[in-house]
């Protein structure tokens, strides 16, 4: 019987209703908070390479290695930027228009591709670190360990984001379906 009661008063509410200018407004750059967190890791993580291409050159005994992999270093750190210009600029354009379910699936089938884009950066991002740094060193059996140990530890990283992509797909999936299901 209570539950009744409840099914009735949820059933009665009515939702609130937004006008264009407040929809609009909501998918706005400013006020969107996915667009907030990308702009934010990717001012961090601009910072933060910035620094790293400033001082890899003296600090880390940059001037001492060949062209070859002073460029190798520099793509691999221009790699990420890149990729985080374009998520943004993908989240950006995102807009509803007239047909929900065509635009979802696009979004959808940008970000699995964004996914690989994303691995595949990070990819070329630890593979131009592991060479800079491991240039011409002579490795002793606990360096070969230590090489292995983050190895692994980039592998894991590797494999939770790709998680965490796959969940972001598969939660936008899920919508579209729901979608689908309550429009057909």
């Amino acid at each position: 019987m209570e539950t009744d009661n409840l099914k009735s008063v949820w059933q009665g509410i009515a939702p609130a209703q937004k006008s264009k200018e407040d929809l609009n407004k909501m998918c706005k750059e400013h006020s969107n908070p996915v667009l907030k967190s990308i702009k934010k890791q990717m001012i961090i993580e601009l910072l933060g390479f910035t620094a790293f291409l400033f001082c890899y050159y003296s600090m880390f005994d940059g001037a001492d290695k060949p062209l070859f992999v002073n460029i190798i270093i520099t793509i691999a750190i221009l790699a990420p930027i890149l990729h985080h210009v374009k998520s943004y600029k993908l989240q950006k354009l995102f807009k509803g228009g007239t047909n929900l379910k065509d635009n979802l699936t696009d979004f959808v089938s940008n970000l699995k591709v964004l996914r690989v884009e994303n691995l595949i950066t990070r990819i070329i991002f630890i593979s131009g670190m592991m060479l800079f740094f491991t240039y011409n060193i002579n490795f002793s059996e606990s360096n070969w360990w230590a090489l292995v140990a983050i190895l692994i530890v980039f592998s894991a990283q590797l494999f939770i984001l790709h998680k965490v992509w796959s969940v972001r797909i598969n939660k936008l999936k899920l919508v579209l379906q729901e979608f689908s299901a309550s429009v057909d």
